[in-house]
């Protein structure tokens, strides 16, 4: 039976709060085309801060919407710690890869070659390649939009994966613009002012500071005698007391 043919059917039933949380989304993906709509290239960061939210929070409600999925790939442990060195064709458990591997010593077996590509399952929210541009903010917006346009309360689990999938991934182009721009050039302060009077390549102006202050005359302080307890110090004064 198709899945047109399940939702049409009377055993279908439409998952508990969904109604509910599918006007939630489709309210917060239909501000965020005029939100992006007054970017413009060369906006200031702070400018991408607000439209960073509001696709954040549209990712979490379609998140909610969407089928759980496993960072993992694996049905023990969906949730479990990432194996950084896991060979090609194994899943990404560490807790079942280090069970597999201490097998593999005993036996003297060798690992397997990868996996076909369609039993890959999808792990974790996709994050689109750099640049980042507003243009391309504009894409993942636009496209998000046209798949919010055809959701109910019918649709299956994948269309609300996809639709998560995206907004991540507008989120995330929004989030590196929303960063501060290395204006000054310096590596050690990105989104430090520029100091208008610092030569070419030194325009940081805390880098600026630092090298002024290490170029005047280190002035070595001068140590008062210690005082012994019961004594008193005597200090001269800098203007003498009138008289009378």
């Amino acid at each position: 039976m198709s899945p047109q043919e399940q939702h049409s059917s009377r055993g279908y039933s439409v998952p508990t709060g969904r109604p509910f949380q599918l006007k939630e989304l489709h309210g917060k993906i239909g501000s965020l085309g005029d939100q992006v709509r007054e970017l413009y290239d060369g906006a200031h960061p702070a400018e991408y801060e607000p439209v960073a939210d509001a696709l954040y929070a549209a990712f979490q409600t379609a998140a909610g919407l969407a089928p759980v999925k496993s960072y993992t790939g694996c049905s023990e442990h969906p949730n479990g710690a990432l194996d950084p060195e896991a060979p090609d064709g194994w899943g990404r458990c560490l807790i079942c890869n280090d069970r597999r591997r201490r097998g593999l010593r005993r036996t003297g077996g060798r690992v397997s070659g990868p996996a076909p590509a369609e039993q890959q399952r999808r792990l974790g929210y996709p994050v689109p390649e750099g640049p980042y541009t507003v243009e391309q903010l504009r894409t993942w917006v636009g496209k998000v939009q046209e798949q919010a346009f055809h959701l109910g309360v019918t649709s299956p689990g994948d269309a609300f994966v996809d639709v998560a999938d995206d907004l991540h991934r507008a989120f995330i182009v929004a989030r590196e613009l929303s960063r501060p721009r290395n204006a000054s050039g310096c590596a050690e302060h990105p989104g430090a002012p520029i100091d208008p009077d610092a030569p070419p390549g030194e325009a940081c102006i805390f880098c600026a500071g630092r090298k002024k202050r290490a170029q005047r005359s280190p002035q070595t302080p001068e140590m008062l005698p210690r005082i012994r307890r019961g004594e008193r110090r005597q200090l001269g004064r800098r203007f003498d007391r009138p008289s009378g």
